[in-house]
């Protein structure tokens, strides 16, 4: 069974820590990778294709909605699924990242619950190796 792999995207480290300790120990074969910024998330997706991408809207280089944009643009890419994770809650927020085609939308702060349940839901490989 091979592992399975998460771009966690967000500027903040405490928060990439927090959200990779729930992953890894949610998902024991689940490897995560991060990037703080969009430019650096888009040259990581380039080369390596992930099972899941959690990504935060307001990163620097670039946004979390010009990354969900390109990203649904890639035919290689398009069918990743992508949570947008964010302290955004206004609904023109939530309605432009359903626009873009996001697989589902999570509001900061995050309820661990809730994150490992988002994650079963828009990738099934997950609901199978969760601890």
């Amino acid at each position: 069974m091979r592992t399975l792999s998460v771009l966690l995207i967000d500027d903040v480290s405490s928060m990439r820590r927090f959200i990779k300790s729930i992953l890894e120990r949610t998902f024991p074969d689940c490897f995560v990778d991060e990037a703080n910024d969009g430019i650096s998330a888009r040259e990581k997706m380039e080369m390596v294709r992930y099972d899941l991408v959690l990504c935060d809207w307001g990163i620097p280089g670039l946004s979390g909605e010009d990354l969900l944009l390109w990203v649904r643009k890639q035919p290689h890419l398009q069918d990743i699924p992508f949570i947008m994770v964010t302290g955004f809650r206004d609904k023109e927020h939530v309605v432009r990242a359903k626009e873009l085609g996001v697989s589902d939308y999570i509001v900061k702060p995050i309820a661990m619950d809730v994150l490992i349940q988002k994650i079963k839901e828009v990738n099934h490989n997950f609901k199978e190796r969760s601890s």
